[in-house]
């Protein structure tokens, strides 16, 4: 059975700010204070309900500390774990994320552990070690762990996992001021496979380490198209149908394991492109999900007038925006996300809102 869609026009301009910052420690229930702070109790496991992650009181010698969001309706949630004998912490995060694949953000994460060891007086020494495992109840090494040894700072080892989680992901920082990297690297595997991460509905392929692409971008500045109802209707439309039922093959292009990272990619972010596909990439914005996808809007391309949608995920929202008339640059795409108004917002996948 179909979902009804739910059409809303808004006059407002919604605000895009792409810094998140995290409130705050917490301690109790589900329902989120105006600070943003959750309270549990400290002694019983915590499951975030929309996914079913649960989060123990403790994992092996780290113990709960902290319990927040920064966002409402638990769509990006983080809780802090310590080990005060090893003088090693670590914070788990639950987030809605764009392209929810390990690759994509294992990749981000390994650029955001650098600039944490820098703010510490330190820095990286090696390169990062990537290495994909099997969470807990799913099928396949589908999540992907990185780890990364430091020098001359505070932090002697560093790692972070991703698991994907249909369209969220478990994602975890771990940093030591005495671990070495192996001995990092056992505790972040030990952490991780002790999480309750509920299998996917799809099925994955195992997580691989994502290499740079062979050649780069280059795009002329692309022309924008006009503000339309019927296209911000039709491409809302093929987001809320395309995550209808993600056990489709091509609901979610998310899952193949064919990106590659193109040299335009830096600390803050990273652009993404599928093996193959001139005319698609991807935007890591920073490290917590949030993405700004370019690609062909299937139905103008059949209907010869070809349109390039741009769509921007920060969590449970979608943002379509005016399309181009062909591939924009990576430049056009982050001025656009951060100065435009949208067409129209998809909110948990559902709900379209048109934006005159």
């Amino acid at each position: 059975m179909r979902r009804p869609f739910r059409f809303r026009a808004t006059t407002g301009v919604l605000a895009l700010g792409l810094a998140f910052a995290l409130v705050g420690p917490a301690l109790a229930d589900d329902t989120a204070t105006p600070s943003g702070m959750i309270v549990v109790d400290t002694a019983a496991p915590w499951t975030h309900t929309p996914t079913g992650v649960v989060l123990p009181p403790s994992l092996g010698p780290f113990v709960r500390t902290t319990l927040s969001q920064s966002s409402t309706n638990l769509v990006d949630v983080s809780i802090g774990y310590e080990d005060n004998a090893s003088h090693t912490t670590f914070t788990v995060y639950v987030f809605r994320a764009g392209w929810p694949q390990a690759s994509l953000w294992a990749d981000r994460l390994s650029l955001a552990m650098a600039g944490t060891v820098e703010r510490l007086g330190g820095k990286l020494a090696g390169e990062p070690r990537f290495a994909a495992f099997t969470p807990s109840s799913h099928a396949s090494a589908s999540a992907l762990r990185v780890v990364q040894a430091t020098e001359d700072g505070r932090i002697r080892s560093t790692g972070a996992v991703v698991i994907p989680a249909d369209p969220w992901l478990v994602t975890m920082r771990m940093s030591s001021n005495t671990l070495t990297p192996v001995e990092l690297d056992a505790a972040l595997l030990k952490a991780a496979t002790a999480l309750t991460v509920p299998a996917p509905k799809k099925p994955l392929p195992a997580a691989v380490a994502i290499e740079a692409c062979p050649d780069a971008l280059v795009f002329k500045p692309a022309q924008r198209g006009k503000r339309d109802m019927q296209h911000a209707i039709l491409a809302a439309t093929l987001i809320v149908t395309a995550e209808e039922d993600p056990t489709k093959a091509d609901a979610q292009p998310a899952t193949a394991p064919t990106l590659c990272r193109d040299p335009a990619s830096d600390r803050t972010r990273g652009v993404y492109r599928v093996t193959g596909e001139a005319d698609r990439y991807v935007i890591g914005i920073g490290d917590a999900g949030v993405t700004a996808e370019v690609a062909p809007n299937p139905v103008s391309q059949e209907l010869k007038r070809p349109a390039i949608d741009l769509t921007l995920t920060m969590f449970e929202r979608k943002m379509v925006f005016t399309p181009f008339k062909s591939t924009p640059t990576v430049d056009q795409v982050l001025q656009a996300v951060q100065h435009d108004r949208p067409e129209a917002v998809v909110t948990d996948g559902q709900n379209i809102e048109i934006v005159p």
